[in-house]
Parts: C-alpha cells; structure tokens; sequence
C-alpha cells in the first residue's frame, strides 16, 4: 500500500510513469473503492466488500488486535471476523484441545454459548479454561 501510494503521488506530480497499475490506484480511491493491488486477490489484503473509507478502519482494527496478541498474549476474546482465515483458526483451535486432552481431533466438535445482545467484549475478565 505504501509503495503503491507513493508512486501514485510521484507519478501524479509527473516525475514517474504513470502505469496502468498506478492509474488504477487512483481512479479506486477517487471512488472510495479499495485498489485491486490492496486486496486478497494480489495476495495482500483481505477479501471485504466495503468502501475504501470503512475498509482502513477494519484495517488499522486488525492491526491493533494483532499486535495486542503479540504484546500482550493470547487475548480473552477473539473479534472472529477479523481474522483474515477464521476457518485456520478454528481448526487450531481444534489441534490445540485435542493434543491437550489426547483426543482425535475428528471427535471433536464446537459448543457455543449464546450471550445476550448488551454483552461486551470487555466484559470477559479471563481466558476459557479449553477452547477460546
């Protein structure tokens, strides 16, 4: 994305070509759309269907969840939607609970618990025993 940027900016001011790939990046965000050499698509970015403007947001909020998990350690809530791959992660998961409990992973299965709709992520204070 930076790389993307700044030569979009220098080909725009007219001290580089402008490419097909640089006209394109600025004719998305002109549009508030996100340029195809942001995306899944180039091997990059995340497969979303929101604009330019809502998509940084969730970007710069995966970073952050991210980089907490990385500083601070596995967190006691996971936000399930910002992984990029959540069916990787629900197989770890999975991986995780069998070797710990010595079980095939292929008898193991997801048990869910429905909380109402006023809960917060901030309201869980530590991590599930098993599981996540």
């Amino acid at each position: 994305m930076a790389d993307n940027l700044t030569k979009f900016i220098e080909a725009n001011r007219g001290r580089i070509v402008m490419t097909d790939e640089l006209e394109m990046v600025g004719i998305k965000l002109m549009n508030n759309d996100v340029p195809p050499s942001w995306t899944e698509e180039a091997g990059c970015g995340f497969l979303s269907i929101k604009p330019l403007s809502n998509w940084l947001i969730d970007l710069e909020r995966r970073i952050d969840f991210m980089t907490k998990w990385e500083n601070y350690g596995t967190p006691y809530c996971f936000w399930f939607s910002g992984f990029f791959f959540p069916a990787a992660f629900l197989t770890g998961t999975k991986q995780n609970f069998a070797r710990k409990h010595k079980i095939p992973i292929d008898r193991i299965v997801f048990q869910y618990e429905i909380v109402n709709d006023k809960f917060e992520m901030s309201d869980i204070t530590e991590k599930a025993p098993d599981g996540c």
